[in-house]
């Protein structure tokens, strides 16, 4: 180890760094550780027209006595939802992870697993599900526990069966000792394989301490989870790597697929802000990553200003406008230095698959505090999805960009608010994933409650206020299926008595698109067939009345 340290020291003395800079270099200490009014539509800068979702009211993920203190959510393909809530009781000295699951759509949510043991810290960890089918899916948790008594900390992964919530191991541990591990990340790649992948992979990315020098590494799994079997050391340095992430990309060009990553580089153990770096694996998943590049040197006002990186890539079949993917990261940038004026900006790379050309792209830039940036990336619309945090106003936006980033500061807001409550957010570090069968967002943030604890909330655009999604609401005379529907749906209904029967159906707007009177009906049971093959993709309603009954159910149309 002082081999290596007196190496880099070498180094840094031949690139005109002083001696007691690079003693400053060193790592000597232990480090510590209501809703708006809604419009009609909004129009992006590609030309597309996005509609303003209706929200639901706010759902408390789950309750609890003791402070939660970080959400992170994950949506299957099927649009199942997965949950995991850190919670700390100082009182008694523990600290825990709950994982949960919720298959109505995040409006009731079921504990798959939790644990709360004495003398422990979980400090940092990271949630996503992967699989095609219900009896492939699989929960992965990454995870860093922290013994309050040795000081050690341990790096694991657990896995959970996605159907039925059961625990299936824990395949992967680091005994990192008294060496800190600052973050860890999870993507994978199941939805477009990468080469060599079977039946999909896992990357994680983690970020980790030790006296002489700091590295980010990555670690994956190219047998879907099963094994880690790739190990490579992503960079090194003198400083304080931080906070990062990690994104899967693929294109018609970068077929192969890749991971990316962005990190923080910070000064020392306690600076507010720092460089941000990015790299990512070469050409292929379980090869070589490339040399880091540091991305805020491409603008004077933010160099060593950034801090909270978040990346996400486009993924896909098919090319952007460059003959690439894009990838994009979002920063808060300390505009004064002083920790009074934070902005929302970030960088874009639309060749990201085989350059490192990156340039600057601003999403808020102005005197209030915009904070905890989260991005991700909607296959469907090809659209990348931003939330952050504006501590001023104590509001959760929601917008989004094009992959082609025509206008990459031009971001349009669809939703200027989507938290109900705007007097209890303090760090709400949002969370924006997209669900697969709705097409649409589904967040979680923290919010705090009346005693100062941290509360985990959820709520999704396709969500609806008045209205329960998981099927029939009330009368439970009538089913539709099948859910989703592509071509066609049926609708089944019960009269208990004669009665005056008619069916509508409403889009996410509330606009009917479908009314069918069927006059009078006998006592019993009927069946009605709707072609939905041109209907646009999305949540509808299907509202069934008999006499003076009715049903409502939902079905998402995707083709």
């Amino acid at each position: 180890m002082k081999k290596t340290l007196l190496l880099s020291c070498a180094l840094l003395l031949g690139l005109g760094i002083s001696a007691q800079q690079v003693q400053n270099l060193r790592h000597t200490e232990t480090p510590t550780l209501p809703v708006p009014a809604a419009m009609n539509e909004v129009h992006a800068a590609s030309g597309l027209v996005f509609p303003v979702p209706t929200y639901s009211n706010d759902v408390i993920i789950k309750s609890d006595t003791a402070d939660q203190q970080r959400v992170r959510i994950s949506v299957a393909f099927n649009g199942w939802l997965y949950a995991a809530i850190n919670r700390v009781d100082v009182t008694s000295n523990k600290g825990g992870i709950s994982v949960l699951s919720s298959k109505d759509n995040g409006l009731t949510w079921t504990v798959m697993d939790e644990y709360f043991p004495q003398n422990t810290r979980y400090t940092t960890f990271d949630l996503i599900v992967a699989g095609t089918d219900t009896n492939s899916l699989v929960v992965y948790m990454a995870g860093v526990n922290y013994n309050t008594v040795s000081g050690d900390y341990v790096l694991f992964v657990d896995r959970y069966d996605g159907r039925t919530g059961q625990f299936i191991g824990s395949n992967f541990n680091l005994n990192a000792g008294s060496q800190k591990i600052y973050d860890v990340a999870l993507a994978t790649d199941y939805t477009h394989p990468a080469v060599g992948a079977s039946p999909y992979s896992v990357g994680m990315l983690y970020s980790r301490y030790t006296s002489s020098q700091d590295s980010i590494v990555f670690r994956g799994s190219v047998d879907g989870g099963v094994t880690w079997t790739v190990n490579e050391v992503v960079a090194v340095t003198g400083y304080y790597f931080g906070k990062l992430s990690i994104s899967y990309g693929r294109s018609a060009s970068g077929s192969n697929g890749r991971y990316f990553g962005a990190w923080e580089r910070r000064p020392s153990s306690i600076a507010r802000t720092g460089n941000i770096y990015t790299s990512r694996s070469q050409s292929t998943v379980d090869g070589p990553w490339i040399t880091p590049e540091n991305v805020d040197s491409v603008s004077s006002t933010m160099i060593g200003l950034c801090a909270n990186p978040q990346i996400a890539t486009s993924f896909g079949t098919t090319d952007n406008d460059s003959a690439s993917l894009t990838a994009v990261i979002l920063v808060q940038r300390d505009y004064t230095g002083n920790g009074s004026d934070y902005d929302l900006l970030g960088f874009y790379n639309k060749r990201a698959h085989f350059t490192n050309f990156w340039y600057r792209l601003d999403i808020v830039n102005s005197s209030e505090n915009d904070l905890q940036p989260d991005v991700s990336y909607d296959p469907t619309n090809q659209n990348f999805l931003a939330v952050y945090y504006d501590s001023t106003n104590s509001k959760l936006p929601y917008l989004v960009n094009n992959v082609n980033l025509t206008t990459p500061s031009s971001w349009t807001t669809i939703n200027p608010q989507y938290n109900d409550v705007t007097t209890n957010l303090r760090g709400a570090w949002p969370r924006v994933e997209i669900n697969p069968v709705a097409v649409q967002t589904a967040h979680a943030w923290l919010a705090f409650d009346g005693t100062g604890n941290g509360v985990a909330m959820f709520d999704a655009e396709y969500n609806h206020t008045g209205i329960a999604n998981n099927g029939t609401v009330h009368g439970g005379m009538s089913n539709v299926f099948p859910n989703p529907a592509s071509n066609a749906m049926t609708v089944t209904y019960t009269t208990a008595q004669d009665a005056a029967v008619s069916i509508n159906v409403y889009n996410a707007l509330g606009e009917l698109v479908s009314a069918r009177n069927l006059g009078n009906k006998p006592a019993g049971d009927y069946t009605e067939r709707f072609d939905v093959a041109n209907w646009n993709n999305g949540i509808y309603l299907v509202e069934v009345v008999s006499g003076d009954s009715k049903s409502v159910s939902r079905i998402v149309v995707k083709h």
